[in-house]
């Protein structure tokens, strides 16, 4: 979805998804220290949603120079080494209808997106797909995790922390409110 020399009209509106933001006592930031980030990158349009660190934004470079840009001003500005997960508006609709675990509006509520860094490898989604867990369904496709949680996310042995390392990959995880929330936002 990103074009190459990061023609704005080519992309549209963009979701910076960060990790590990506002988690219990872990990176605390204030959105309005947020959006200044952003600004001072070069993203004046910049807009967050909900104290987890999602900012819209309109890029004006690649993703792997927005990426840097931001993850840089992020350190600079607030002194915290934050990961930086880029997905563009229409990324984010696609995945809405392609959710191979939504069965029904009412499971939306155990629903959740693991957003990764790029695509893992074959052999790490297939030595990842190997596993099983009693309280958590899974399934990945492409750059993202779905995942529904029998009793939350909070309970489960299915972590970010887990997919990040059995996926070789950086990632951060949205619920399917939020995550259908942002893909409206960013249309």
């Amino acid at each position: 979805m990103w074009h190459s020399r990061g023609y704005v009209d080519a992309v549209g509106l963009c979701v910076a998804l960060l990790r590990a933001v506002n988690v219990g006592t872990t990176n605390r930031v204030r959105m309005d220290a947020l959006r200044a980030v952003f600004h001072a990158a070069g993203y004046p349009d910049a807009v967050t949603h909900i104290q987890t660190g999602n900012v819209i934004f309109t890029p004006t470079h690649d993703v792997a120079t927005t990426r840097n840009k931001i993850e840089q001003q992020i350190e600079r500005d607030l002194g915290l080494a934050i990961s930086v997960i880029l997905r563009t508006g229409a990324e984010l609709d696609a995945l809405l209808s392609r959710n191979p675990l939504l069965d029904t509006a009412a499971d939306a509520a155990r629903l959740y997106v693991v957003f990764l860094s790029s695509e893992p490898s074959p052999v790490d989604v297939e030595a990842f797909e190997s596993l099983s867990f009693a309280d958590a369904q899974f399934a990945v496709s492409g750059r993202e995790v779905f995942v529904r949680f029998a009793a939350g996310a909070g309970q489960s042995k299915l972590t970010g922390a887990l997919i990040e390392k059995k996926l070789r990959q950086r990632a951060t995880m949205r619920n399917w409110a939020v995550t259908s929330t942002l893909a409206e936002l960013s249309r």
